[in-house]
């Protein structure tokens, strides 16, 4: 795949956990393609799965 690379930095948002990680990498066309068709304020995981995990103990 040919395109630019967006920094990790920049979608480590979309995670509950926000670890900063230079190393990861995603293609410019990947990750706007992906990011638009998330729901508004969507988090991995999903406040949905975290709580059906909660649930399980």
């Amino acid at each position: 795949m040919h395109g630019v690379e967006v920094p990790g930095d920049q979608y480590r948002h979309l995670f509950l956990v926000n670890h900063s990680d230079s190393s990861l990498m995603v293609y410019q066309v990947v990750w706007e393609q992906t990011v638009s068709k998330l729901p508004k304020d969507y988090f991995i995981p999903d406040y949905r799965i975290i709580n059906m995990m909660m649930n399980m103990k």
